[in-house]
């Protein structure tokens, strides 16, 4: 009998338990939040994925069958276009581009400041 909790807080604060049970032998599958069943599947005797949200996070709990066991694994989904990762996304692109600005600003300040350093030394 696979039985597993976690516990998690979202980004904006809420506390959030999901655990669940999984009766290897019959296949039977429940997921509850919070003590709230929110999903019961039947027959679940091979690999299989399952996407839900938890507050504003896309998550990916996903069934691995390993020889006469099962390993449970729970991610954030980061690469489906959800309005959080796509914001997300966004906010990376911006922050990668304020960057690269800010090193080509540098480079052309030291450029100058080699420049004048050579026209100061060697010119006069």
């Amino acid at each position: 009998m696979g039985q597993q909790v976690w516990t998690m807080n979202s980004i904006t604060g809420d506390h959030y338990t999901l655990g669940l049970y999984h009766g290897e032998d019959s296949g039977n599958f429940m997921l509850y939040m919070n003590n709230d069943i929110f999903l019961i599947d039947y027959n679940i005797l091979e690999d299989k994925v399952y996407q839900f949200y938890i507050g504003n996070e896309f998550m990916k709990l996903s069934i691995v069958k390993k020889e006469s066991s099962f390993i449970y694994t729970l991610d954030v989904d980061t690469e489906s276009p959800t309005p959080l990762n796509l914001a997300m996304q966004r906010n990376e692109r911006s922050d990668q581009n304020f960057l690269l600005f800010g090193l080509i600003i540098i480079s052309i300040l030291l450029l100058l400041l080699f420049i004048y350093n050579y026209f100061v030394r060697y010119t006069h």
